[in-house]
């Protein structure tokens, strides 16, 4: 009984050398390609977490910003942390590292309202911030905190101020970073 569908493939050694060199050339080439994207996925969360944090550095204060703010924004914003530095400087002799309290009074999905949001309380005289969303975020969260204050008790001053001032019962927190 012969069966028309049933068909042999015969290799020689040559051919299955060839074809085994052939599948580890390109396992160590897809191995090589994820390295790559691995390197850059870390460089770019590394990234994403700088902007949104103000380091001290030998005892000067340095902020990086984003690259993607317009150039009057970032002037703002910049002038905004030196009066929140200038205060807590002039109050601590010691330029160590130091936690300061923050008041979040917002969390956003896009960036242009929680500016339009902090601009607000900057005209009111509060030194406001945007934060960067956080690698951890799930979705995209602009925050916007006032302060940069050296206790909370003074956070908790400002923020029953900001309560107060308002009409409509608001959910402000304090944060420490």
């Amino acid at each position: 009984m012969k069966n028309k569908d049933y068909r042999e493939i015969q290799l020689t050694s040559s051919q299955l050398v060839f074809i085994f060199l052939g599948i580890l050339i390109l396992g160590v080439v897809v191995f090589l390609l994820g390295v790559s994207v691995g390197k850059k996925q870390s460089q770019l969360v590394r990234e994403s977490e700088l902007p949104a944090q103000v380091k001290l550095d030998q005892g000067k204060d340095k902020e990086i910003l984003p690259s993607t703010k317009p150039k009057d924004a970032i002037d703002k914003e910049l002038a905004s942390h030196q009066k929140v530095r200038a205060k807590t400087q002039k109050k601590t002799p010691t330029a160590g590292k130091m936690e300061l309290f923050y008041i979040q009074v917002g969390a956003f999905n896009k960036r242009e309202p929680a500016s339009a949001f902090a601009e607000e309380f900057e005209k009111k005289g509060y030194p406001a911030l945007v934060l960067e969303p956080f690698p951890s975020d799930r979705r995209t969260v602009f925050r916007v905190r006032i302060g940069g204050y050296e206790t909370k008790e003074e956070a908790e001053e400002v923020n029953n101020r900001l309560k107060s001032e308002s009409t409509r019962k608001k959910d402000y927190f304090i944060i420490k970073k």
